[in-house]
């Protein structure tokens, strides 16, 4: 029996988590971390998805994604998971499924959560172990919103980044502040909520 649809709403923010078969690893080497982020550029122009921030892990991904009017996060990741898994399975001569099942998707209601959400993100290089500091992790979205640098994405600044400060330059500083700092208790995506979403 096929998987409803899902409806995605421009306005509303989604943090969608995809994850390898059986959690194997489906990033080995750099060039496949750079074609999936190639993969997700080329999706969030063809399909209309903002995207917010990210990370490429070894064996799974996090997206923090929006829509514009039109737009279909459904699609745009059908496109990136068909593309990679086509692209894996001839590099490495694999066969099998590379991505377990459907992705997960929440839908962000909440200031606090966005914030919440983005800093788990930006984090997880760190609590993994693989840098102490998430400007030195390439693959992911925290150096451009915190340091100013371009990458394979482009990403998309929502509106609660933007309000940080005006100065773009200040903007990464206060964002920096809210990744470090004790302004939110760590995600619950368990539960699908952040340890604490009010002041």
């Amino acid at each position: 029996m096929p998987s409803p649809n899902r409806f995605w709403k421009p306005g509303y923010v989604y943090h969608l988590v995809t994850r390898g078969n059986n959690k194997q690893i489906i990033f080995r080497e750099p060039k496949d971390f750079q074609q999936y982020l190639y993969l997700l550029e080329e999706a969030r122009k063809t399909f209309f998805v903002l995207v917010y921030n990210y990370v490429l892990m070894n064996n799974h991904v996090h997206l923090l994604v929006g829509v514009e009017e039109n737009g279909d996060v459904s699609k745009a990741m059908e496109h990136i998971g068909k593309g990679y898994a086509k692209y894996f399975n001839y590099k490495y001569n694999y066969v099998g499924h590379v991505f377990q099942g459907r992705f997960k998707s929440f839908m962000i209601l909440d200031e606090w959560y966005f914030f919440a959400c983005t800093r788990y993100i930006d984090l997880n290089p760190v609590k993994a172990g693989l840098v102490n500091d998430p400007k030195d992790y390439v693959w992911a979205g925290y150096s451009t919103l915190g340091c100013g640098r371009r990458g394979i994405v482009q990403l998309d600044a929502h509106d609660l980044y933007c309000r940080l400060d005006s100065d773009p330059v200040m903007r990464q500083s206060v964002y920096r502040s809210l990744v470090f700092g004790n302004h939110y208790k760590d995600l619950d995506l368990l539960n699908r909520r952040a340890g604490s979403l009010r002041r």
